[in-house]
């Protein structure tokens, strides 16, 4: 079958693999539909290897080269002799979290915390392939109207809506989304979702300022004004906003968040940072400002699915652009950034690249 592989920083192949045919007892191989290009990859393309496993994995015993992609949905077409929850035929979204189940912080509810945590496309084989194993509790229902093409973005709407929580947004509550990429408008539906009154999308790129308004912004401001916070005062009846999120990985951005926040304000960072930067934590202790941090989820794809069912989430406004396997690489990957802000999520339709 063929794959995206990743092989190393600026090195991922568009090759033949052997396709996966012995499954675990409770684990089920998918015939994957749709997979979601996310800036996760994309950073790991050009900085990497950064999250994918360098060394073989202590659970999985998987290490580069590796399949990536953590983003997809896929048909059941086989399942080991312990799986009781999921069928063969069963259209599913996958959680990317595969975390052993045992530990402290997987009793706890918290299986991205795990101890021995193996992520989907960085510890073992992802969704970038015609076909991929993974455990059973890893795959979630999607309902027979739901296309597959919606079910690949689960995973990032379920991210924002562990970001939301974490942050324990209240009803009313003012928001700053600092980076107006698919991260960044997926928690902008999850606030308007959760009752937040007004969501302000700072990013310096005006493209996406369409996708902004389209999902519910209150505000598209530019974090290169030189008037921005006497703005974000001027809409938050001189206030700054309760929660800000910081949705690109950047210091820039992380200072931009905790500037518009009020004193007593939460931030909460989102992205992930390509490096290590400099940090003047004054500038939480003075106003005492909190921040926290959200990493992955825990138990939202459920809820995520429901909500993309009855309305209350959209994916179809975040799909801007969908490519073959084959061109994952020279378009997917080399062409991540050429289009700006009009491109917000590429999908890669994994049907149409076999051979």
């Amino acid at each position: 079958m063929k794959a995206l592989v990743y092989h190393g920083q600026k090195d991922v192949r568009y090759e033949s693999v052997v396709e996966p045919s012995d499954i675990g007892p409770r684990e089920v191989r998918l015939k994957v539909k749709y997979a979601g290009l996310c800036h996760t990859d994309f950073n790991e393309y050009l900085h990497g290897p950064l999250f994918i496993a360098r060394t073989p994995h202590p659970r999985t015993g998987r290490s580069i080269p590796l399949v990536i992609g953590h983003e997809f949905s896929g048909e059941v077409v086989e399942i080991g002799n312990k799986v009781r929850r999921i069928q063969v035929g069963d259209r599913v979204a996958v959680n990317a979290v595969d975390s052993c189940g045992q530990c402290t912080f997987c009793r706890r509810g918290t299986p991205a915390l795990c101890a021995s945590v193996a992520y989907i496309g960085f510890a073992r084989d992802g969704g970038f392939a015609e076909f991929t194993v993974v455990p059973e509790e890893c795959c979630f229902r999607l309902g027979s109207e739901m296309s597959f093409q919606t079910g690949a973005l689960v995973e990032p709407l379920a991210v924002a809506l562990h970001a939301v929580k974490q942050a324990r947004v209240r009803i009313g509550s003012r928001a700053a989304i600092v980076g107006g990429g698919a991260v960044g408008l997926c928690v902008l539906q999850a606030l308007r979702a959760t009752g937040a009154r007004d969501v302000l999308l700072i990013d310096r790129v005006e493209a996406k300022e369409p996708f902004a308004r389209r999902l519910g912004a209150s505000a598209f401001l530019n974090p290169s004004d030189p008037n921005l916070l006497r703005t974000v005062h001027e809409l938050t009846e001189g206030m700054g906003v309760d929660v800000a999120f910081e949705c690109v990985g950047s210091a820039t951005a992380m200072r931009t968040a905790v500037e518009v926040t009020s004193g007593g304000g939460t931030i909460c960072v989102v992205g992930i940072f390509p490096a290590p930067f400099e940090f003047d934590f004054n500038l939480l202790l003075m106003q005492e400002k909190n921040i926290v941090t959200s990493l992955g989820y825990s138990d939202e794809f459920p809820t995520v699915i429901a909500m993309l069912a009855d309305g209350r989430l959209e994916a179809g406004p975040l799909i801007t652009r969908t490519v073959s396997l084959a061109e994952g690489v020279e378009i997917g990957l080399n062409r991540y950034e050429d289009v700006g802000g009009t491109n917000i999520r590429t999908l890669i339709s994994i049907e149409s690249s076999s051979d």
